[in-house]
């Protein structure tokens, strides 16, 4: 069904978006019901291209995440800490290429991102990866984090036309560690990432349609989806907002 929906948008492939790759940038995270994505892409569709490879726009990424054993990088979202990490190993599906990422948070609220190739997506981290780890990291130690949650969804990209800007759209996610899960199937996750902020078609539309910009990042709802007993106070309300977007 959105396939459908993308077919109207003009089409860019993946080379010629190497100009908004836009590993340094700031982002804007918005969540809506799956519902109203027919109404925003149709609004958006003068103002974007969408990214296609191989005759196919959504992609299906699956992503696993490492903390400390106290979960550090959670702790350090809880509070709204800056200069915080989110360690990940993630496989774009569809093309089979696997990425070791490290996303910083700085000070001026930038997300810088930095990757590796990777042969595989595994529990244990091999010596590769830690040096990676060790290299690009200030807080941690490569050898003092585990895995904790894996993330599954999938994917669509658009591609601001006149400015650099990227507008990501993440839907049918799932989270599963162990035997604990949680799925938010009516969701859907858009995020603006911009060089520099200016407002865009999409972040004017979300003003319009009163969607307010804000958030979970995906691995806070994710450790919160399997670990029910994690401190989450300060997440409450967005947790409670995000289960009523997720009602039938």
């Amino acid at each position: 069904m959105i396939e459908r929906f993308l077919d109207s948008f003009s089409k860019i492939s993946l080379n010629d978006m190497e100009s908004t790759r836009l590993m340094n940038r700031i982002d804007f995270k918005y969540m809506f019901r799956k519902d109203d994505l027919g109404d925003v892409l149709a609004q958006l569709q003068p103002y974007y291209h969408v990214l296609r490879m191989s005759s196919k726009t959504v992609f299906r990424y699956d992503t696993l995440y490492f903390d400390t054993p106290e979960r550090l990088f959670y702790h350090q979202h809880l509070h709204g800490k800056l200069n915080r990490y989110k360690v990940r190993a993630r496989r774009y599906v569809d093309t089979d290429a696997q990425f070791l990422e490290v996303k910083l948070k700085d000070n001026k609220r930038r997300t810088i991102k930095k990757r590796i190739a990777i042969e595989e997506l595994s529990l244990d981290l091999c010596p590769t990866s830690t040096d990676f780890l060790d290299n690009v990291a200030g807080e941690f130690s490569a050898m003092t984090l585990e895995p904790t949650v894996w993330v599954y969804y999938h994917r669509f990209t658009l591609v601001n036309k006149t400015c650099p800007e990227r507008v990501t759209f993440d839907l049918n996610m799932w989270f599963r560690w162990q035997d604990q899960s949680g799925i938010y199937p009516h969701i859907v996750v858009a995020e603006a990432k911009q060089r520099t902020y200016f407002q865009s078609p999409f972040t004017l539309l979300m003003r319009d349609m009163g969607i307010r910009e804000g958030g979970l990042s995906k691995y806070c709802l994710g450790l919160m989806s399997v670990e029910p007993g994690i401190k989450a106070n300060l997440f409450k309300p967005m947790y409670s907002k995000i289960h009523r977007l997720n009602e039938y």
